[in-house]
């Protein structure tokens, strides 16, 4: 109970202002309530020393072994041919092996700069410029994309979230490169996108966001398959974030708009992980511009099991092992399935939410502390090798156990919990054991 003392004290001294604890109601999360105070057995990783490890082992061009090195490094970019680009694989054993995602390769940027490390001077590679051709002006997209060359239009998530991990980046190191003017093309984008899809302010109405995805360069939405309204976080942080840079009135309204359109849903919108994205920003605004955005319902939403993907949060013990904390299909009824990536990165928003709406600072942070706890457990060593899928690949060549699966799963095969994912099954690569999973564990650390 000490460490969860603790958390909540850091969380309080985040806040910019002189309240503590006790002068503020806390909202009582009834999922969360069910978390234990002292999750059983206790072991904390150091995430921040993980997350240094893991930076030197992944970035090491030299690596020998199998399915090593994990980094590629291209002489010449495509959208910036004048700069080097450079990809990770996507897993350890990554069977295309000149792919490259954003949704890996910024955030393991952001994570290591959290860790203490400088990513725009590293063994004489500035990565921070190298990563800025993720940005795709030489097709017209003029945004952030998941890949080299994509086009919008499919997946949102995939879409938008590159723009926020981008945005991070250019807050920790500023105008490198392009990013000035990429700063300012994103925030256009994203503005034109929420009045194409309704917002205005003559008369004042928010835009209609319930599609999967939205073509940023033709305009027209893509409203087949599960739609992500959720989205409106990210579209909300990253127009917020706008404002606060440049000052310009026309990025608050887009991100107002944004946030209209996700606190007025009458369902929970949970997808992925742009929702925390967004209960942080309207924490935020209510905080700085004196809206009234209803938190409380965001958050309650965040915690609780959604209707579209049945995502949520894990609340039990598995195998005598306690999970809660962790995020992903919440199904409750045997056959829960996290994932490492969404618990990392509802840390990452939630987190500093607190220091806007300290209504929620006790209930965060016995959140915290069950997802720090159970982490270790979507890394090798944390349990037997016949509930790991890849132990002998880690067990040579990633001893310290530093990079950890893409997921845990509740039973798999009559044993429980297994570290596990998708990409053998998806026969995406040789194991299970997942970067794009890992990459963000600096924003834990």
């Amino acid at each position: 109970m000490k460490t969860a003392i603790k958390i909540i004290t850091l969380l309080i001294t985040l806040s910019p202002c002189d309240m503590v604890i006790g002068q503020v109601d806390q909202v009582i999360i009834d999922r969360i309530s069910a978390m234990p105070n002292q999750p059983h057995p206790y072991n904390l990783r150091d995430w921040k020393a993980v997350a240094q490890q893991y930076d030197s082992f992944v970035y090491d061009l030299n690596k020998t072994g199998e399915f090593l090195p994990l980094i590629f490094l291209k002489e010449q970019g495509t959208n910036y041919p004048e700069n080097p680009s450079f990809g990770l694989n996507t897993y350890v054993g990554s069977f295309n092996q000149s792919a490259g995602e954003a949704i890996n390769i910024l955030p393991s940027l952001v994570s290591a700069t959290l860790a203490g490390i400088d990513k725009s001077s590293q063994d004489g590679h500035n990565w921070i410029l190298y990563s800025q051709d993720f940005f795709n002006h030489k097709n017209g997209e003029n945004i952030y994309l998941n890949n080299v060359g994509a086009r919008s239009g499919n997946d949102w998530w995939y879409d938008m979230m590159p723009n926020v991990f981008f945005y991070q980046l250019y807050d920790l190191y500023g105008d490198v490169g392009q990013a000035e003017f990429q700063f300012g093309s994103v925030a256009d984008r994203m503005l034109g996108a929420v009045k194409q899809m309704g917002g205005s302010d003559t008369p004042w109405q928010r835009p209609s966001m319930n599609y999967r995805a939205w073509n940023f360069v033709n305009g027209k939405p893509l409203a087949s398959g599960v739609i992500e309204p959720e989205a409106a976080g990210a579209f909300a942080w990253l127009l917020y974030h706008a404002y606060k840079e440049t000052g310009e009135k026309e990025y608050l309204k887009g991100a107002e708009w944004s946030l209209e359109f996700l606190t007025n849903l009458g369902n929970n919108p949970s997808y992925e992980l742009q929702l925390p994205y967004g209960a942080y920003v309207a924490a935020k605004i209510n905080a700085e511009v004196g809206t009234n955005y209803d938190i409380k319902k965001l958050i309650f939403w965040i915690f609780n099991r959604g209707p579209l993907r049945g995502w949520g949060t894990i609340v039990g013990n598995w195998g005598g092992l306690d999970v809660s904390g962790l995020v992903g299909e919440a199904n409750d009824q045997g056959n829960d399935y996290a994932f490492q990536l969404n618990g990392l990165q509802h840390a990452a928003a939630l987190v500093p939410m607190v220091r806007y709406d300290k209504r929620f600072a006790k209930a965060i942070a016995k959140w915290l502390l069950n997802l720090a706890n159970a982490t270790r457990l979507m890394y090798p060593g944390f349990l037997p090798a016949n509930r790991q899928d890849a132990s002998g690949w880690s067990s040579v060549y990633d001893p310290d156990g530093v990079i950890g699966y893409e997921a845990l799963r509740e039973k798999l095969n009559g044993l429980s919990p297994v570290s596990t994912g998708d990409a053998l099954k998806g026969q995406w690569a040789a194991t299970n054991l997942s970067l794009y999973s890992s990459s963000s564990l600096g924003y834990l650390g």
